[in-house]
């Protein structure tokens, strides 16, 4: 059972699917790593808050989830399972090393350390290959990965900490701000703070376009990354708080939106 949509995307990558889930409908519209999967997985409620009642009733021989979200209810859940909640926000602000110990964690409680091992590599080699891919169009250049906030004119930033921009600068497109790690792996900046990043670099937002909060923003036209058509789209089908194969596949958009 999982009650956090990295942990039931981990569970899915490695061949587990589990007796329940919660928010399915969430996780198939954001996630939607092997959703055809949960096909048979019982709804347990909302993520910030499981149905304790549904975990009892499905009698769970294992739930897994997320330390940040659930600490404090580990002791609760121990009365229905065994149960682990894997390390999202580590001491350390290292997300990215957090994507790898956690799919060892998971794999260690589902005993299916093969399979990890199988989906590590593979993701090593998705990493390299996009590295051979993109070597010429990521020479000299540097990245920002933001998402629009609905309603205001803001952008949710990647910070270098994030998995996502520690991914993009081993394939060689560096962070275009300097910034401090970040618990969570972002902050979030205005208009005024978009006018730090330089000409050369790119802004790649995780939307379908730009939304009009910021392209109806009079200083939105002068900001220098604006100005050189450095604004990228890598479609808003991404999340970026997600396991492998959700940031191989947002690597992946980015690399086509950078072509």
């Amino acid at each position: 059972m999982t009650l956090e949509w990295n942990a039931t995307e981990i569970c899915l990558a490695l061949g587990v699917r589990p007796v329940g889930a919660a928010e399915i409908a969430g996780y198939r519209q954001w996630v939607d790593v092997e959703s055809d999967a949960l096909a048979g997985s019982a709804e347990i409620g909302r993520r910030q808050q499981p149905s304790l009642e549904a975990i009892r009733k499905l009698a769970p021989t294992l739930i897994l989830s997320s330390k940040f979200r659930h600490q404090s209810l580990e002791a609760r859940l121990r009365t229905f399972a065994p149960t682990v909640l894997l390390d999202d926000q580590p001491s350390d602000n290292d997300l990215l090393a957090a994507v790898y110990g956690n799919i060892r964690d998971a794999a260690d409680a589902l005993d299916r350390q093969p399979a990890a091992q199988a989906l590590l590599a593979d993701f090593n080699e998705r990493i390299d290959q996009l590295k051979i891919l993109m070597a010429e169009s990521a020479r000299g250049r540097k990245i920002l990965v933001a998402q629009p906030l609905p309603g205001v004119p803001r952008l949710r930033i990647f910070a270098p900490n994030a998995p996502v921009a520690r991914l993009l600068d081993k394939i060689g497109l560096p962070h275009a701000l300097d910034l401090p790690p970040e618990p969570f792996g972002f902050t979030t900046i205005d208009l005024e703070g978009l006018a730090a990043i330089g000409d050369d670099a790119c802004l790649v937002l995780l939307a379908d376009h730009v939304p009009a909060d910021l392209s109806s923003a009079a200083l939105w036209p002068m900001l220098p990354v604006v100005a050189n058509n450095g604004v990228k789209l890598a479609g808003s089908r991404n999340w970026p708080f997600g396991s492998t194969a959700s940031l191989a596949k947002i690597l992946q958009d980015i690399a086509s939106a950078l072509s």
